[in-house]
């Protein structure tokens, strides 16, 4: 057992050497500005500067994101305060999470899946170009980090800590409260339920109300902005008229800005999109499981469902999750390149390993032919036919991941 657990924990330690030294060696060959030429950094380091003239965010100006990452930002800046420096800061703090990311995605893929299909999922996870690519774009690694946290504690058992990762992923992207109605759906009891809504309300609530209470009109207005922003690169977007990339211009000091219509106005209602792909979550949230005869059936002390032992579970889990983010998706009325790099671990676990990597490849082309190849050169035009398609391939992966979710039979399937 011993040369068994040595072997695994050589594996598991080159496999992040290799991930390190490929984007280590990628940070040191190319000067970090250019790296960073396509992606938000420049807008992240123009607030985060605003710290010199005694301004924070939420305190003293309104931002679309929630708080930890404009505060995490503003940290950077305070120790590499260089452009050059604080991108390359930056770039390192996301690799941090990023090496947390695959070492969680090995932990889940093993409890799900076997060490065999983890070793095999985690060499295709270095492999991917969406990590690397939302490395530069963004800071999507911090909240993936935060939602395969959530994943990885809820299945060891640890439902407070999942629920903290999720409460606290939510302060850094939305992304991670996606998680919340998947671990509804496998409680063990409604008191659990409870307890593990309530304490991902709990830190956000705290989070927000101590800031609305230092600064009620930037912290009401950071949430009233989300609201207003305009949709794009969508379908939804297409219907509006709206081709732009959804970048944000208003004025951050005035809190009556942030309610300012961004872009054309929804032709189709946010209230009516809402309904119609809320029922459908709920429709698919109240459907039973694969093996749903073996481990979920009714109670007899009041709880709405019972468990019996089982290893069909956590890749019900994987797979909810995975749905949740495409739905999500699909309801959105917007999209961002780098939001491939939070669905492509999901489904590296929630689906046969060539499956996934053939939607990983495809999604992510899609995205790179969207931004930077055609919108930055102007060829807006161009996302009538990338958004129908990318948006094709969504509905596909989620009647593919449903058909996983519903599959019955003995035995369960990968």
């Amino acid at each position: 057992m011993s040369g068994c657990a040595g072997s695994e924990a050589m594996k598991r330690r080159t496999l992040l050497l290799l991930l390190l030294a490929s984007r280590l060696s990628l940070l040191a060959f190319w000067p970090p500005d250019r790296l960073a030429c396509w992606s938000d950094y420049d807008y992240y380091y123009r607030l985060a500067s605003w710290v010199d003239q005694g301004r924070l965010p939420y305190l003293h100006y309104w931002v679309e994101f929630p708080p930890l990452f404009p505060y995490l930002s503003v940290l950077v800046y305070l120790v590499a305060p260089r452009y050059e420096s604080y991108v390359t800061a930056l770039a390192l703090v996301q690799l941090f999470f990023e090496t947390g990311s695959l070492l969680l995605l090995l932990r889940i893929a093993r409890c799900a899946l076997g060490d065999a299909q983890a070793e095999r999922i985690g060499w295709t996870y270095a492999l991917l170009f969406a990590p690397v690519a939302a490395w530069w774009l963004s800071y999507d690694a911090v909240p993936t980090f935060f939602l395969l946290l959530a994943v990885e504690r809820w299945l060891a058992g640890r439902r407070t800590q999942s629920a903290l990762a999720t409460g606290i992923g939510g302060l850094v992207k939305w992304f991670p409260l996606l998680f919340l109605p998947v671990a509804l759906r496998f409680r063990k009891s409604w008191r659990e339920a409870i307890l593990y809504a309530g304490t991902v309300l709990l830190v956000v609530a705290m989070a927000f109300g101590v800031l609305a209470a230092l600064s009620p009109a930037y912290t009401l207005a950071s949430l009233a902005s989300l609201g207003q922003r305009a949709s794009w690169q969508t379908i939804w977007a297409l219907l509006d008229g709206n081709l732009g990339t959804g970048a944000y211009q208003a004025n951050r000091l005035d809190p009556s800005a942030a309610t300012l219509p961004q872009g054309n106005p929804s032709v189709v209602p946010t209230w009516v999109t809402t309904l119609a792909f809320g029922a459908l979550y709920a429709w698919l949230w109240l459907r039973p499981s694969q093996d749903g005869k073996l481990w979920l059936r009714p109670s007899q002390d009041g709880n709405l469902w019972l468990r019996s032992p089982g290893d069909g579970e956590p890749r019900q889990v994987l797979r909810l999750t995975a749905l949740t983010v495409v739905i999500f998706f699909l309801w959105s009325r917007g999209w961002s390149p780098q939001w491939v790099s939070m669905l492509a671990p999901l489904l590296l676990l929630a689906l046969p390993l060539e499956r996934a990597v053939l939607y990983a490849i495809v999604l992510t082309l899609v995205s790179i032919a969207e931004w930077p190849v055609l919108l930055s050169r102007g060829m807006n035009g161009w996302l009538y036919l990338t958004v129908p398609l990318r948006t094709g391939l969504f509905v596909l992966l989620g009647v593919d991941l449903w058909r996983k979710v519903t599959a019955t039979g003995t035995a369960p399937t990968r």
